[in-house]
């Protein structure tokens, strides 16, 4: 995985002809608003605009008609427009082609796949009425979020659209932790690649059986049968036996040139996803090499090298060159597919010709003798050719089986027991750390799959809620770059708050300064860090958090990212 983090916030109301921008850098940005100034709203914006249904004010709701959210993942720029049900992505960089507009869709799991295959997330969901899907924002992000409300009293439940994924709990927390990550489900898509690879074997080698069956019962001619008058056939049952004899030849054939034709298309989509991912690379290098002087140093290697104009066309040439590679490949899978199409086709009109055959032998009255005649012309080169080829789909079968034993080896090393207590062990090392800052006894720590179950009540569980989302963030900051390295708090209302929790949220802020990371903070008092934070937002006026000012300009940054961009 890359780094993950929000550059700009952008809410536009044509209602009020008014709108506000909010920037946001790495390490601490904080928002301070006073209760009703547009604080929290501005931050479920975020989650709103990347999909995650919020409890908004009414009024807000009403109010805001567009939302833009801009984003870097890794090398590139992103940023995701949503009007009511409608998202769009677009790519701001990365490319020599300008803005490229990646998906417009008003189908929720549609841009969820999308935005997942951005973050390089390969988890899959199964629903409550039993459809796959991919991950979706608010299950990846329920742990970057503590909102205003139920934040301060649950863990990881401020989105309201995930209840309808089967096991969301648990699969999300294996997940944020690492325990089940990246590498668990990437192994599970290999198992289903495995799986189809051995239906598609045992499909054929049941065909085989089947033929080699009926040849064999066939070959076997009822008692009394020995008179040389019954072992002769007219013409007709003749050329009706020699043409199944055909027939059932091609559906081998057919059946052949099928599950070729299906590995072929399997192979060229492992080298399209490959292409995609060194186009992607070499479009972060290009990038890269564009914000470098003439001499670059290698993030990888430390070396210097030359950064001239020639060597950035080179890496343009290279993109260019995988780009038309794409397109060919592209091209060559939709020639297999209208391939197998037409096998297809041919296949069913073979398969009608075949049944229509041996209905009209049944018919004749001497179809029996002309066994006889059909096995001693030809049926035990067909028998011969059907047991080799069944021998081979048997060690084939016998291969894959072996295949599908290793992958399910390696899933299962993904659920010891010593896996399982490394982590809760590291876990709770950064956990214990901010529970000793905010005077909550280490005795409190009680992990269920990776999360801190919530048994007490009063002043400590805003405390214990606070201390383990943050621990949680510095865990996942350890564990190096990925989607994880934010972490979004709305802290709770003065009101009706004891000043101690309130002090010891501002107190654990020092953790929260790291570059490598990013903490969007919104809070209604000034935290003592303010100048050391990235970026500050003041919001000084009850009701007024929109402004009249850059309406215009926002209207427009919003209608140039459809104007300007390319499909």
């Amino acid at each position: 995985m890359e780094r993950f983090m929000i550059k700009k916030l952008i809410v536009i109301s044509d209602i009020e002809k008014a709108s506000r921008e909010v920037n946001f850098d790495k390490g601490l940005n904080i928002i301070i608003g006073g209760n009703k100034t547009g604080k929290s709203s501005l931050i479920k914006s975020i989650f709103y605009t990347f999909g995650c249904e919020v409890k908004f004010e009414s009024d807000w709701k009403k109010l805001i008609s567009k939302y833009i959210i801009y984003f870097s993942y890794g090398m590139n720029e992103y940023c995701i427009t949503r009007s009511t049900k409608i998202f769009t992505i677009f790519k701001l960089s990365g490319n020599s082609n300008g803005i490229i507009k990646v998906q417009e869709t008003d189908v929720f799991h549609d841009y969820s796949r999308t935005f997942m295959d951005i973050l390089g997330v390969s988890m899959d969901c199964l629903t409550t009425k039993g459809k796959m899907i991919s991950a979706t924002p608010p299950l990846l992000f329920r742990f970057q979020y503590i909102d205003q409300d139920i934040g301060w009293s649950k863990i990881g439940e401020s989105f309201t659209n995930m209840k309808y994924i089967e096991q969301w709990k648990s699969n999300t927390n294996k997940y944020v932790v690492g325990f089940q990550g990246e590498d668990y489900y990437t192994a599970r898509q290999e198992l289903n690649i495995v799986k189809d690879k051995i239906e598609n074997t045992k499909v054929k080698l049941n065909h085989f059986n089947e033929l080699l069956k009926s040849i064999d019962d066939n070959s076997k001619l009822p008692d009394g049968l020995n008179n040389e008058h019954n072992y002769t056939a007219n013409n007709s049952t003749r050329l009706l036996f020699e043409e199944l004899n055909v027939k059932e030849k091609e559906k081998i054939e057919r059946e052949g040139q099928i599950y070729s034709l299906k590995n072929l298309r399997y192979e060229k989509n492992l080298e399209l996803t490959s292409i995609k991912s060194l186009v992607k690379e070499l479009e972060d290098d290009h990038t890269f090499a564009l914000e470098q002087n003439d001499t670059i140093k290698c993030p990888f290697c430390g070396y210097d090298h030359e950064n001239t104009m020639i060597e950035r066309i080179e890496i343009v040439k290279d993109i260019q060159s995988a780009n038309q590679l794409l397109k060919q490949l592209r091209q060559e899978l939709k020639r297999i597919e209208e391939e197998l199409d037409s096998l297809h086709d041919k296949k069913s009109q073979e398969e009608r010709r075949y049944k229509l055959i041996k209905n009209e032998i049944e018919k004749k009255q001497d179809a029996t003798s002309i066994i006889k005649t059909f096995r001693d012309e030809g049926k035990k080169e067909l028998l011969k050719n059907g047991i080799a080829e069944k021998n081979k789909l048997e060690t084939k079968l016998s291969q894959e089986f072996g295949e599908k034993a290793l992958v399910e080896d390696k899933l299962k090393s993904f659920d010891s027991k010593k896996r399982r207590t490394e982590i809760n062990k590291k876990l709770k090392s950064f956990f214990e750390k901010i529970l000793a800052e905010v005077n909550v006894p280490l005795s409190t720590i009680k992990f269920s799959d990776f999360v801190q179950t919530l048994n007490k009540l009063g002043s400590e569980l805003p405390r214990i809620i606070y201390a383990y989302h943050v621990g949680l963030y510095l865990y996942n900051l350890d564990r190096g770059r990925s989607v994880f390295n934010f972490l979004v708090i709305d802290t709770p209302n003065q009101q009706g708050q004891v000043l101690k929790n309130l002090q010891n949220i501002d107190s654990v802020l020092r953790h929260l300064l790291l570059e490598e990371g990013q903490v969007i903070l919104g809070t209604e008092r000034l935290t003592g860090y303010e100048e050391e934070a990235s970026t500050v937002t003041q919001l000084d006026y009850e009701r007024r958090c929109l402004l009249a000012e850059q309406y215009e300009h926002h209207v427009n940054v919003y209608e140039n990212l459809y104007r300007e961009s390319l499909e």
